[in-house]
This record gives C-alpha cells, structure tokens and sequence, in this order.
C-alpha cells in the first residue's frame, strides 16, 4: 500500500502500541549506555566534591558527564530511530540519512552544551542533572524533526505539535518522579526511556486523531501545502 496520509494507510490503535514500545526501548539502550559510563568513570566522582573557588563543581567531571550524557543520547537517538523505521518503513525509507544527520546534530549539541556548561559555574550535581535532562530533551526533538524531514513529509507541522506536548509530557513526568523521589539522581536512567516513549505514543496518536478528523471533514489544513485565510486568497491571485 502506497503511503499517503492522511488518506492511507489507516493508523491503529496498535501502531500507538507498537510505537511508545519501540521508543521506550530505545531510550533504555541510551540509558544502559549512561549506566555502564557512570559506573566505568568512578574514578570521577572524586572531582564532583572538589570544590572550585570555595565551590562548585570540578571542570573535569563536568565534562565527564556531558560525555557520557552526549553517548547516551546519541545511542537512543539512533536506536529509537531504527526502531521507528521498522515500524513504519512505508513512512520512513531513508534510514541511513536520518541517522548520519541525526549524528550530526546530537555532535554539534555536545560541541555547543560543553564549554556552555563549564561557563555556567553549576554549583551542584542537581543543577548538572537538570541540564542533562535539557540537553537529552532537546536532542530528541531534534532527532525526532530530523527523521521526518528526510522522510519528506508534508504534514511536519503535525510533528511539530506533537513533539510539543511530547516535551511538555515528559517535563510533566520528570516533575512528577522528583517530587516523589526528591532527587535528581534517579531521574536520568529513566529520563531517555520515558522521553522516547511520549515521542512515540503523542505523534502516533496526533495521527490518528488527525486522521479521523480528514475522514469526517476532508480538510487536510495541516499539510504544508494548504493556505489558510488571506493567504488562500493571495496564492488563489497569484496562479490567476
């Protein structure tokens, strides 16, 4: 069957399933990846109660972490994005390109967020944690526009409110975990799969609620080729 949303194929309740499944596990390599960095760069840990200039945190640890947060996200991006192609390869065609950007951007963010982190002076491994949990939302989104840019397809701006209460979701889910844990230190390992999950349960289920609503009205008002208002008008003129 030939992809042309929002005509066809028809999106299921199951592919919501299979979609939140496939990004959380995702995620959870990401997070293994964290775990095995943490536990392997013990030696680290020394530095974070150093204190810098009667306190703060130790520069080197500091970029420490930000490394292995930067090959934990890189490795969930990556994964949850084969994942999702699998998922999908009607859809999604171009796995290799997707991934050699998504590279590509997830690198420049750890380039940037580096020497950013260092000025910033954090006075604390919560403040650090606070950061990495920015940085991995972020990459996501990313990672999440990228696929479907090289996919070409024409309905990006329904990705993009998706992507939106994915993020606000997840910052919900962060908020909700530290006000009963009270502590930032178990938020990371869970922060990837959970993140990848909203991702993946939001854009499915903005889908299929659009879809439905094309079925029922025959508007596709989302698709980047449709005017709306004076500039229906405007584009109306133009072809006269």
């Amino acid at each position: 069957m030939e992809y042309n949303f929002p005509i066809e194929p028809e999106t299921k309740v199951s592919d919501v399933f299979f979609r939140t499944v496939a990004g959380f596990f995702g995620g959870g390599f990401g997070s293994l990846v964290l775990l095995v960095g943490v536990l392997l760069s013990g030696s680290l840990s020394s530095f974070s109660l150093t204190a810098v200039d009667g306190g703060g945190i130790h520069p080197v640890f500091t970029f420490g972490f930000i490394a292995i947060v930067y090959l934990a996200l890189l490795v969930s991006s990556l994964a949850s994005i084969t994942f999702f192609y699998y998922c999908d390869r009607q859809r999604y065609q171009f796995l290799f390109s997707s991934l050699s950007h998504v590279f590509g951007l997830i690198t420049m963010i750890f380039v940037i967020s580096t020497p950013l982190s260092l000025l910033l002076s954090l006075s604390d491994f919560d403040s650090l944690s606070i950061l990495a949990l920015i940085l991995m939302s972020i990459g996501s989104i990313f990672s999440v526009v990228t696929m479907e840019v090289v996919a070409n397809h024409k309905h990006l701006l329904l990705t993009l409110y998706s992507t939106t209460i994915s993020l606000f979701t997840f910052f919900l889910l962060m908020l909700v975990l530290y006000l009963a844990l009270q502590t930032t230190t178990f938020l990371l390992p869970l922060a990837l799969p959970l993140c990848w999950a909203c991702f993946g349960f939001w854009q499915v289920s903005f889908e299929m609620t659009y879809q439905w609503i094309y079925q029922l009205y025959g508007s596709d008002f989302l698709n980047s080729t449709t005017r709306l208002g004076s500039d229906y008008i405007k584009e109306q003129r133009l072809k006269k």
